[in-house]
């Protein structure tokens, strides 16, 4: 008898260190940190999308939520609202770009508490920026005249 006594201690104990070792572990929904490479140059008022990240570093589902933008979740359509991603899943961001010369819009991710943003910086244009001259008069003067005659 002494023997069941010993053996069924053993088991319940094995059983409750296990349980306690389950909910010490718990899930891991926070990210290695992602990163989207900035683009400079682009058009005004263009749609701009990022690079895609991979999320890595969970182990259980968490949420992805954007502002300042739009995300698409492994290829799907993009969309403003928050998404729910695995490890493995793929993201890109896009945004329309600032109308202005020389100015950034920016799109922020955060996944599990790990954000990182997206910026595009326009390019600077000829047409209202500055003025190039077109020819050069020679003579007892000198004759400028712009791009505009």
């Amino acid at each position: 008898m002494a023997i069941g006594i010993i053996w069924g201690e053993i088991w319940n104990a094995a059983i409750w260190n296990t349980a306690i070792w389950a909910q010490a572990g718990g899930s891991d929904t926070t990210p290695d940190q992602f990163s989207f490479t900035d683009q400079f140059s682009v058009d005004l008022s263009a749609t701009i999308t990022s690079n895609t990240v991979t999320i890595t570093g969970i182990d259980a589902s968490t949420t992805s939520a954007v502002s300042g933008g739009t995300q698409s979740l492994n290829g799907a359509a993009f969309t403003a609202l928050d998404v729910t991603v695995v490890n493995g899943d793929e993201i890109r961001v896009r945004h329309t770009s600032s109308a202005l010369e020389l100015t950034a819009t920016n799109t922020t991710l955060t996944i599990g508490g790990v954000s990182d943003t997206f910026t595009s910086t326009t390019k600077a244009t000829a047409a209202g920026g500055s003025r190039f001259f077109s020819s050069i008069g020679f003579g007892f003067g000198l004759r400028l005249e712009d791009g505009d005659g």
